[in-house]
């Protein structure tokens, strides 16, 4: 490892566990949830980012990105159903980056199943 990679982990150990002990103090704050959501996921801990997913909808249940995040969470914990529900509810809150949903790593696995292929027909992007 060189050192600007040593420099750039010890930046993300920084800003990720600032992070975690600002949410002790602010549990409920919608952005902080879902940039916490994002590193944990981004760092592998799938559970721990697919927990404050759902819990941002609950808190947020009109936010589109919330839904599309937790469709992700879902799609790489291979809960395709859940998943997909999420997307749809994603889009029907207003949600609308198709390009980025069929590109975007975290549903790869979801892509492959029945289910995505049914939406991309219901949305006519096929």
């Amino acid at each position: 490892m060189n050192s600007d990679e040593m420099v750039e982990d010890l930046f993300c150990d920084f800003e990720f566990n600032f992070y975690k002990s600002l949410y002790k103090k602010l549990p409920n704050d919608k952005l902080l949830i879902c940039i916490l959501a994002e590193m944990y996921t981004r760092y592998g801990a799938i559970d721990k980012g697919l927990e404050l997913d759902k819990k941002l909808v609950k808190i947020d249940s009109a936010n589109p990105l919330a839904y599309y995040n937790l469709a992700c969470s879902l799609s790489l914990k291979k809960q395709f159903k859940q998943s997909i529900d999420a997307l749809r509810q994603s889009i029907k809150l207003g949600y609308g980056d198709f390009n980025w949903m069929l590109e975007d790593e975290d549903l790869n696995a979801l892509r492959e199943t029945e289910y995505f292929l049914e939406l991309k027909n219901d949305l006519g992007i096929l």
